[in-house]
């Protein structure tokens, strides 16, 4: 649908976290300045002026062919693995957006990634698009796009596998996710390997591994 911008910078987000932890905080942050957002929306969380929300395939086809270019923020309020299949081939289509996907360890599993999921996750760069892909469940999730992801996010967790699951990618100790409290996080940038740890209320910054220069 879109013209394809193949020279931007790979920025997909992997943000995970239990409930309370801040996730969706962050991510509306990150979207709210955005003019093409598409979300895989299983819990109806994506809805207010200026979102479009359908609930069948046929009705959000047709939202994204009257608006192959310019500004659209529409969610996918549906749930399950064909649904998120479907979603996924839309927003690789689409291009040129924000593609959030939402509660994915429901729809994907440690193994070999759903095949549009895996398409989307490998070659949305070349399509413009920029993934945020969101979890509670590290652990139980596609590993494909945590290792595209170009930053990583991780809220407090309640399980310890999904502090090793994510500490290990981040190169960091899981103590550091198991330290967090509602809205602390720790961010991981795969450019330069560094990681600090925040606040969502009280912006408080803390190096936690120094940037590779």
């Amino acid at each position: 649908m879109a013209r394809i911008d193949t020279s931007l910078e790979a920025l997909h987000e992997y943000i995970c976290g239990a409930t309370g932890s801040g996730k969706s905080s962050h991510v509306k942050r990150v979207i709210d300045k955005a003019k093409r957002v598409i979300v895989f929306d299983p819990d109806d969380e994506y809805t207010g002026p200026g979102w479009v929300r359908c609930t069948s395939a046929v009705e959000l086809l047709d939202w994204l062919h009257r608006h192959p270019a310019g500004g659209l923020k529409i969610a996918f309020v549906s749930g399950g693995q064909k649904a998120f299949e479907f979603w996924c081939k839309a927003a690789f289509a689409w291009g040129n957006c924000v593609a959030v996907a939402e509660e994915i360890a429901d729809v994907t599993s440690p193994a070999k990634a759903p095949p549009a999921w895996g398409t989307l996750s490998r070659r949305g760069r070349k399509r413009g698009i920029k993934i945020m892909a969101v979890t509670q469940r590290p652990a139980e999730a596609d590993k494909t796009i945590l290792t595209q992801a170009a930053i990583i996010r991780a809220g407090m967790q309640g399980r310890d596998a999904d502090r090793q699951a994510i500490a290990r990618e981040m190169n960091i100790s899981a103590d550091v996710i198991a330290s967090l409290k509602p809205l602390d996080y720790v961010e991981f940038k795969r450019r330069d390997l560094s990681v600090v740890k925040g606040n969502l209320t009280h912006k408080r910054i803390e190096q936690i591994k120094a940037p590779v220069t």
